[in-house]
């Protein structure tokens, strides 16, 4: 039977949080052991004119978007008379006569988000899904917002046999109860409700929260912990991001495989594949190390970076985000760390290499890809992924081994940190000619906006590589010098 958690607010927090009252939002969300797929939502804030919203700004399929899942929105004003709604676009609805003053809301979301039909676009790793041991939650389907704020309370009425997972800071260490930094961080965030295994990293600005769940995740509890450690401490070294960054890591059992980045959350399943490989080895299959190195990149890096990418700016930087970006980093991070060997390194470029171009047209840049990026993946991934080796391999060639292309993501974290200056492609051109020169800077514009195959694998003679046709080795003709560029190259951040 569900049971209410009252939890006595300390007379400390009573005072900060009551006497910022008229600028914080309140949230309290409710979730019983008999539904636990429906969360009931009561809301104290600001509307945003005379609007309130759910966070759109992924690309789902959804005909309703988030707002589909929602019912029973009922709003009233802060003398209790009951304003009347309009949608009007989506998950945004208007308030009909509002003048003034805070509003409450009180609405229901059913998490059927798992299991509607079709499937939402990319999976519902960024959405909602229901386990035997809890419910995730993205904050974009589960929040509706209004004003802007920089203070949001939430606290959570669920099953006293369950807790909250998530990157939020906690009140006065309540398991349930909840500082948030912002609307922003609210609509772009995760928790896992429920009974699960936590867990937690720190090192320098970054923390970070883990949450298991199901038979198979827990199988690779041990391995996973010593991953996201290895990951941790390389990217924390590598990126060096001046913010201090709260991360959440959610990895559950489901029926379907992936997994997808919301702001500082990271969400992944441990899909069929996975569990076949398990059944004959406990060991974490390789394809799991690297989507979760490959997404901890995201939260150490791009989505610290303040980027021009509203509305439709979005799909200009889907190349430089997830290809030269976290493919790179993610490749980079299993070589270094010892889970891949060299020759497996080498095969897998390979294959990446060949797989994009395949995709290549005469057309088609690693930009433009950007706008249809579940038909053209393989370019935004693979082939942002061999832009990013091809140019450091010349910054490495160029600068006898001085410099390389992490200097870059540093650089940028440096002077486009999250609520900083914004960052556009000019100013990442800019970027690199600064550290770099002209010529790379050309190198790196030519990449993201030419038709072009990318010359990777002439790029690859410079550090002492060669290859056949079919196989990427290390060229015994090389020079010395090229010799220890591949050497520096392999070990760095090791």
């Amino acid at each position: 039977m569900f049971k209410n958690i009252t939890i006595t607010l300390s007379l400390a927090f009573y005072f900060f949080f009551y006497a910022c009252s008229a600028m914080a939002d309140d949230y309290t969300v409710f979730i019983s052991e008999r539904q636990p797929r429906l969360a009931k939502i009561k809301a104290v804030l600001y509307p945003n004119g005379d609007t309130i919203y759910m966070n759109e700004q992924n690309a789902h399929g959804l005909k309703n978007g988030w707002g589909g899942f929602v019912k029973n929105l009922n709003v009233t004003s802060d003398d209790g008379k009951t304003i009347q709604i309009s949608r009007v676009e989506n998950s945004k609805w208007q308030l009909v006569g509002y003048e003034k003053g805070k509003i409450t809301l009180s609405y229901d979301v059913a998490l059927g988000h798992d299991i509607v039909t079709p499937k939402i676009k990319f999976g519902d790793n960024g959405a909602a899904y229901a386990t035997e041991d809890g419910v995730m939650w993205s904050g974009r389907a589960l929040f509706i917002a209004g004003k802007p704020s920089e203070k949001v309370h939430v606290k959570f009425e669920i099953p006293n046999f369950w807790n909250v997972t998530t990157s939020w800071e906690s009140v006065n260490d309540a398991s349930t109860e909840f500082y948030v930094e912002g609307t922003n961080d609210l609509q772009n965030s995760a928790l896992f409700a429920g009974e699960h295994t936590q867990g937690s990293f720190k090192i320098g600005n970054v923390q970070l929260r883990t949450a298991f769940s199901g038979e198979y995740t827990h199988k690779m509890v041990d391995d996973i912990n010593q991953r996201v450690d290895q990951f941790f401490q390389y990217y924390g070294a590598q990126y060096q991001s001046p913010l201090k960054s709260r991360m959440i890591l959610i990895i559950a059992d489901r029926n379907d495989g992936g997994g997808e980045v919301m702001g500082k959350a990271i969400s992944i399943s441990v899909g069929p594949a996975d569990k076949k490989m398990l059944d004959k080895n406990s060991k974490i299959p390789l394809g799991i190390s690297r989507l979760i190195a490959h997404e901890l990149f995201h939260g150490f890096a791009f989505n610290q970076l303040e980027v021009d990418d509203k509305a439709d700016q979005a799909s200009l930087y889907e190349w430089f985000n997830e290809g030269f970006g976290a493919e790179y980093a993610s490749q980079l991070a299993l070589l270094r760390v010892g889970i891949k060997n060299e020759s497996e390194f080498l095969d897998g470029i390979v294959y990446r290499m060949k797989e994009y171009e395949k995709e290549a047209d005469g057309k088609l840049t690693l930009i433009s890809a950007g706008a249809d990026k579940s038909n053209k993946s393989t370019t935004i991934y693979w082939g942002g992924m061999i832009a990013a080796f091809t140019l450091d391999f010349k910054i490495r060639a160029k600068s006898e081994g001085k410099q390389n292309l992490d200097e870059l993501w540093r650089y940028l974290l440096q002077n486009y940190p999250k609520g900083g200056k914004k960052m556009n492609l000019h100013e990442l051109y800019k970027s690199a000619a600064k550290l770099y020169g002209d010529s790379i800077a050309l190198e790196l514009q030519e990449y993201a906006t030419s038709p072009s195959v990318i010359p990777f694998f002439e790029a690859a003679k410079l550090v002492g590589l060669k290859y056949d046709g079919e196989k990427l080795s290390r060229d015994s003709s090389a020079t010395k010098k090229q010799q220890l560029l591949w050497e520096s190259f392999i070990s760095e951040g090791m």
